[in-house]
């Protein structure tokens, strides 16, 4: 029962913080997008990481494109969503340029994200596994390049946006 109303809970927020983005006028939405992309640049755990995973905005959300600008100019390896047709499992997928993303196939949702059929790196497969499942709309992570081997626990990130589930 408990599990149902957290459920429940977690719907009506949705819905209401949807209405609030929406009731933002296309310049507010500009102006805080241009704050939270000052801030997260700003944070030591972003400017410690190597590789930053991070959803691609629609119109109504905060816009993600400036961070993912700075992801490549300071060198960064970028991970964006892809999720499976007709499924809930996500892969977090290399991005190789922010100018790839307008190349990018569009889900039934208008979202750009790389096609099914694309072999590209995964952020859990690669390397050490530093990123988990980064819930959409509002999530962003920033992993620290720490050099070390740790637990899959200890190492999905730092969650730097609202967690979403």
């Amino acid at each position: 029962m408990a599990a149902a109303a957290v459920s429940t809970a977690k719907r009506s927020l949705r819905a209401e913080l949807k209405q609030r983005l929406r009731a933002l006028s296309a310049e507010e939405r500009l102006r805080q997008s241009h704050l939270l992309t000052q801030k997260v640049i700003a944070h030591s755990q972003y400017q410690n990481s190597k590789r930053i995973s991070i959803f691609l905005s629609m119109q109504d959300e905060i816009d993600t494109e400036e961070i993912i600008k700075d992801i490549f100019k300071q060198g960064k390896i970028c991970f964006i969503p892809r999720y499976r047709f007709q499924s809930n499992h996500m892969d977090m997928v290399k991005l190789a340029s922010p100018e790839e993303i307008s190349s990018l196939p569009k889900t039934s949702w208008n979202i750009h994200q790389p096609g099914e059929g694309d072999v590209r790196e995964e952020a859990l497969s690669t390397g050490r596994k530093e990123h988990g499942p980064c819930p959409l709309p509002a999530a962003f992570r920033a992993v620290p390049n720490k050099g070390k081997k740790k637990d899959c626990e200890q190492t999905q990130g730092i969650r730097l946006g609202p967690r979403w589930t």
